[in-house]
């Protein structure tokens, strides 16, 4: 009697699941609120992200700045203030007007890739590849972005890592390892 029990009670259980509704997995992330943008919505900003970054033209690039960032967008970074010498924790971008500018007036990026992308609700990491940062050594530059999007669906908050040792030899610094403690070059 015992097993009958058992046996009855996983056929209920699997009749259960199998009436259950099939999970939409193209919007994994957003737990059906509609108060969250969808997965597609972000590969669409990421895209439009790229076009701006690239700049390759201008107009374009603009365009595309401000149909994706907020007027107000703070960017922060420390691999960027480490490359202008500023304060770590120190904002890098406070408005979307001076990012727009300072970005399209800057050697553009030739080729991005993306690496993975992953979305909850409002926010998402973009991990990319960047090729063509300056004639260094470095063939790319890989990070990330962990990106904020407000009710009008515009990024309104960046937060960027990425090598900046390797940026910063692409771009002509000197990077010199120590010779001698714990983080020396290794010995051939």
């Amino acid at each position: 009697m015992q097993i009958f029990a058992t046996v009855a009670t996983f056929a209920l259980a699997a009749c259960g699941v199998a009436a259950s509704p099939t999970p939409s997995w193209g919007n994994w992330g957003n737990s059906g609120n509609p108060n969250c943008v969808s997965r597609s919505y972000i590969e669409g900003l990421i895209a439009q992200e790229i076009v701006f970054l690239q700049h390759k033209n201008v107009t374009a690039a603009v365009a595309a700045g401000n149909a994706i960032f907020d007027a107000n967008i703070a960017e922060y970074g420390d691999s960027i203030n480490s490359l202008r010498g500023a304060p770590l924790g120190t904002q890098v971008e406070f408005n979307a007007t001076s990012y727009i500018a300072e970005t399209t007036s800057t050697p553009p990026i030739p080729q991005i890739d993306t690496l993975s992308l992953t979305v909850d609700c409002n926010q998402y990491v973009w991990q990319w590849r960047f090729y063509g940062i300056g004639p260094g050594p470095n063939p790319y530059i890989q990070g990330i972005t962990l990106g904020k999007i407000n009710a009008a669906g515009k990024i309104y908050y960046q937060y960027v890592e990425f090598n900046s040792l390797a940026w910063a030899e692409n771009s002509g610094y000197k990077v010199t390892p120590p010779t001698s403690g714990p983080y020396a070059a290794p010995s051939a």
